[in-house]
């Protein structure tokens, strides 16, 4: 028999569970952002908080209330003690709240609305193509968790199927690889690597610090902080032979992870005012082809042809492109990019000569 102090623990409990359920949706989004910002290591303020939680109002039209205030960072900090043993603390010196320890998870069902159900699995159909094993595996089981709490009437098995996508990323396996450069990367934490350049030198051991992670040509890339070079360089996942995560911590530095956009991708140095005239179906090919984002293509006047300008692009990233398009791309300026199409070309007839 039930002793009556363990029928009110098991009381609690139940309540417990009851107001979890009971919950509001915009109230269970500020305890997870909550949550998201205490996992993140550091010190919160409440005011830090409160502005957490103004940022929700872009979440699925999740609008605060305009009477939200730090009583309100107060309440949910209480519930996250009470009703989710959360091991959270303030300290007065930091001004600010933070974990204990780092081993408790916000185990809450997640609401979701059927548009942020449908970016999760548009996510996770992605993420099967790009992210190589095992983190795929695990995207798929966390999404598959999260879809035990909620039963999206429009989605079916039919509408799952027909969304497909065709990233090309996973020619080269890294599953080995991969998911240590990923710990390091989301720890902040140097690497230890050997690192075939494939240009017939020996393999370099090298210090890194991983900065920024990034797909780009297929390719899996880290823009790091060499050590060897005293630089920022960039290094192709799948060339990387061996891996060690070492226990010292970076900070991660701004100008390193700014210097990764659209316009500046690789280490390469850029040509500047590249222009090529287009025919034929080159010019589809230059319109699904994002080399600089400031990229133009206007027609010719009185011709079948189009002038393609960039800005920017480095000569070992356009100058296989103008190749590739079998004639119907032909370079105007500068002269170095002229000259370089035509040694290739040339030494390209010599081989079939």
């Amino acid at each position: 028999m039930m002793s009556k102090k363990m029928e009110k623990k098991a009381e609690k409990m139940r309540s417990s569970e009851n107001r979890k359920t009971t919950m509001s949706r915009i109230q269970l989004h500020r305890l997870a952002r909550l949550a998201s910002l205490l996992k993140r290591n550091g010190y919160h303020s409440p005011a830090d908080i409160l502005e957490e939680y103004y940022s929700l109002e872009h979440v699925d039209g999740l609008v605060p209330h305009d009477r939200y205030c730090i009583r309100t960072v107060f309440r949910d900090v209480q519930i996250l003690k009470e009703e989710f043993h959360c091991p959270l603390a303030y300290d007065r010196r930091n001004k600010g709240y933070y974990l204990k320890h780092h081993g408790w998870d916000f185990n809450c069902p997640a609401d979701l609305s059927e548009s942020a159900l449908l970016a999760l699995i548009i996510g996770a159909k992605i993420a099967e193509d790009v992210i190589p094993e095992p983190l795929k595996g695990k995207i798929k089981i966390a999404v598959d968790e999260i879809l035990k709490g909620n039963n999206p009437d429009f989605l079916d098995t039919t509408l799952v199927n027909s969304l497909l996508v065709f990233a090309e990323s996973g020619a080269t396996d890294i599953s080995a690889i991969f998911p240590v450069v990923f710990e390091a990367w989301q720890q902040h934490r140097y690497l230890k690597i050997l690192y075939d350049d494939k240009q017939g030198n020996p393999p370099t051991e090298r210090i890194i610090a991983p900065h920024v992670l990034f797909l780009y040509d297929k390719e899996w890339r880290l823009k790091a902080y060499c050590t060897l070079r005293s630089a920022p360089r960039t290094f192709v996942i799948s060339r990387i032979v061996d891996i060690k995560i070492l226990d010292e911590t970076f900070e991660p530095d701004m100008k390193i992870i700014r210097s990764v956009s659209r316009d500046n991708i690789v280490s390469y140095k850029p040509v500047v005012n590249v222009k090529i005239r287009l025919f034929g179906r080159a010019r589809k090919f230059a319109e699904a082809n994002l080399m600089h984002t400031r990229q133009t293509l206007q027609k010719e006047p009185d011709r079948d042809s189009w002038i393609f300008s960039i800005p920017a692009v480095p000569a070992e990233i356009i100058v296989p492109w103008i190749l590739s398009q079998g004639g119907d791309a032909v370079p105007l300026s500068p002269q170095s990019i002229v000259e370089a199409v035509q040694e290739k070309s040339d030494r390209l007839s010599k081989m079939f000569a």
